[in-house]
């Protein structure tokens, strides 16, 4: 993730001044594909010259709060990976910490900055009355891992869908979500809650196969189905008739086939090659630094979703 992390912000005309690694190897391989960007095996180090203004971190979980906490100490903007912190406690000790120190940090939930969702929002009038909400994801993260790895891999995901829900209902208090879960195996897990009066269910599964990582709004006027892995958002009406079932299977798919054409042609045009929606995340907080908007409101999102990911693998145990 550090590469695409480097390579969005070089794109978006950031200057990437260091790359940090405890490999230092690893650290020049990545710092030669930017000009003038210097290697380091300590965070500490970045802020001996040149210190950056913003701070990357793309390092495993458990040491992101303490890398954290070392950039905000010496004076810079963090962007950290999801999810920011091990448990909400610890999110909500962590952006304290930055507020204390007068600086911003942006967890990456880039799927609520994507296109196909910001879309989804749009429409979500047009669907009338919802019925159901549903998420169906398909990983392979967690190849070769434990039964531990693989309920991990679980937690790491969880940010995406839930920053989706925060952006769609941004009245849902995400932390109250009352979770009934079925836990088949390690890694795999079918759960249910309910947002306002609407069901919604989440399908998550580490040995599933084809991946995917997808959700479908269901209402009485229409349905919407949202492709998170590519950033596209397909709308499907509602019209009951028998024409409309027999033709269904060709005119939804044709439809599906227009919205993935016209998404692959805007992310070449955008020279965005993977992880939609991450240029448009790391945009917005880019500018909000540089006008001095940062909304602290922000925080209390991430603290609401992080609260629900600690209650969701609670409820998984």
């Amino acid at each position: 993730m550090g590469r695409w992390h480097a390579e969005t912000a070089r794109k978006l005309g950031a200057r990437v001044v260091g790359v940090v690694d405890t490999d230092a190897n690893a650290a020049r391989r990545l710092a030669a594909q930017f000009r003038g960007a210097r290697v380091f095996t300590a965070v500490e180090e970045l802020f001996l010259e040149d210190p950056p203004a913003v701070v990357h971190v793309c390092t495993p979980l458990p040491s992101h709060v303490a890398v954290c906490r070392a950039v905000l100490e010496r004076g810079a903007h963090v962007v950290c990976e999801k999810p920011l912190a091990p448990t909400a406690e610890q999110t909500r000790t962590l952006l304290a910490h930055a507020r204390e120190a007068r600086k911003s940090v942006c967890p990456v939930h880039q799927f609520a900055a994507q296109e196909g969702v910001l879309k989804a929002k749009r429409l979500l009038p047009e669907l009338g009355t919802l019925s159901g909400v549903r998420f169906a994801i398909c990983s392979a993260g967690a190849e070769g891992a434990d039964a531990a790895g693989r309920d991990a891999v679980v937690a790491d995901i969880l940010p995406h869908p839930l920053s989706v829900i925060a952006s769609l209902w941004p009245q849902t208090r995400l932390e109250n979500l009352a979770w009934d879960i079925i836990k088949p195996a390690p890694g795999e897990a079918v759960a249910h809650c309910l947002i306002g009066a609407v069901p919604m269910s989440f399908a998550i599964s580490m040995s599933g196969r084809p991946t995917r990582c997808a959700m479908e709004l269901q209402g009485s006027l229409g349905s919407l189905c949202v492709d998170f892995f590519h950033g596209y958002c397909v709308r499907f009406p509602g019209t009951v008739s028998r024409l409309r079932k027999i033709a269904y299977p060709f005119t939804d798919s044709a439809r599906t086939f227009t919205a993935a054409a016209a998404n692959l042609a805007r992310r070449i045009g955008q020279r965005e090659l993977a992880y939609p929606g991450l240029a448009q995340l790391f945009s917005r907080f880019y500018a909000e630094l540089a006008q001095g908007t940062a909304d602290s409101a922000a925080d209390d999102v991430t603290i609401a979703i992080a609260s629900a990911r600690d209650a969701f693998m609670l409820a998984m145990r």
